[in-house]
């Protein structure tokens, strides 16, 4: 565990410095501010699902990197995310078995989520901790304006569309997660109907 923790301290602050000063100026949902929350959510849903420190520093450690890979590329970003964490731990003391644990939690991020283990079902549930808290409208609509900076989408009432969708087939993984958001999610999901309704 120690070798985990202590590459994740020894990267904090160069990790989210690139985060904020290298980042295409048009992402402003996948930017610092959200892998600190993922990795304050894991961290808490870790708690709340009883893992030991030693799996929290793996869920910490693989939240840090979890959208690093923006930096290189938006469509697989996550396979970039591995590839860089794979890149600066050559020279580390964490070990093969918990570099394939990190890399396996990046990768279950990539929607559609499909997590097998309760740790890939942790930092999925912190991914997308947001939809059912009561700062989804504000966090959405960032993720909005960087579709469309990004070309992706420039339809307003077609984005409330799809997020309607989205919030509608979500489902959280783990139970304390399930207890947590669900009622959160239940009321965002009626905020997107009356904003489709009033357009």
């Amino acid at each position: 565990m120690e070798a985990v923790k202590s590459f994740f301290d020894n990267k904090l602050g160069s990790v989210m410095q690139r985060l904020r000063f290298e980042l295409n100026v048009k992402y402003l949902y996948h930017d610092c501010r959200h892998t600190e929350d993922v990795i304050r959510q894991v961290q808490e849903i870790g708690y709340r699902e009883k893992v030991n420190q030693h799996e929290i520093a793996l869920l910490k450690l693989a939240a840090l990197y979890h959208d690093l890979g923006f930096l290189v590329q938006r469509p697989n970003h996550e396979s970039a995310g591995v590839e860089l964490f794979m890149q600066e731990s050559i020279d580390s003391e964490i070990s093969e078995e918990e570099k394939q644990t990190v890399a396996s939690l990046i990768m279950v991020t990539k929607i559609p989520q499909q997590p097998k283990t309760l740790l890939e079902s942790i930092i999925c549930d912190a991914d997308l901790d947001y939809l059912g808290r009561e700062d989804f409208p504000s966090i959405a609509e960032f993720l909005y304006l960087e579709l469309k900076a990004c070309g992706e989408m420039n339809d307003r009432a077609r984005w409330n569309e799809i997020q309607l969708s989205f919030l509608g087939a979500h489902q959280y993984h783990t139970e304390s997660s399930r207890k947590l958001r669900t009622n959160g999610l239940q009321n965002n999901i009626e905020f997107v109907r009356r904003r489709l309704a009033s357009q």
